[in-house]
């Protein structure tokens, strides 16, 4: 029942959070479906996501948080962080575990993962750590996404997401 084992989505679009500061989802056109259907995840199964792409900042850089969100919660957070700013263009990957802790109704998942990124200037690793497990209805579908939010409204603070796949382990 559910969603197989292996890749379930890649994207064929590049998603872009510019010059705005609210919160922008950056997957875009999708082969495959970011929706996990009813009951697919059982304890242990993991969702694996892996993003990358590239960004630009001001000078001066406007604080940007990443975001993995699975059925409208908010599972992975940088919060607010300050990228180097450089004016010219860094790249960024993004890489989170989402693993079933409990099923039903009142399912919970536990999440980790990571936002490393560099430009010109430096190299960073914001971390996206939780500790205790997220309340999830496992019982219903739930949308998988990544969004990015600029601290700032700024033509120059732009990120960009060129690929990314879901992959369900387990």
């Amino acid at each position: 029942v559910g969603n197989p084992n292996g890749a379930f989505f890649t994207t064929t679009a590049v998603g872009v959070a510019s010059n705005n500061a609210s919160e922008i989802t950056l997957i875009r056109q999708a082969v495959g479906t970011t929706s996990l259907v009813a009951n697919t995840l059982s304890e242990g199964r993991t969702i694996r996501l892996r993003a990358w792409g590239y960004y630009n900042t001001a000078i001066v850089p406007d604080t940007l948080q990443m975001r993995v969100k699975l059925g409208g919660n908010v599972a992975l957070t940088t919060g607010a962080q300050t990228p180097a700013g450089t004016g010219s263009t860094g790249g960024w990957a993004l890489n989170a575990d989402i693993t079933c802790v409990t099923t039903g109704g009142a399912g919970t998942v536990i999440s980790q993962g990571d936002f490393p990124h560099f430009n010109a200037l430096a190299y960073a690793n914001w971390p996206m750590v939780t500790t205790t497990a997220m309340a999830l209805n496992t019982t219903g579908a739930n949308v998988l996404e990544v969004t990015a939010q600029w601290g700032g409204v700024s033509s120059a603070s732009q990120i960009f997401l060129t690929n990314i796949t879901g992959e369900l382990l387990n």
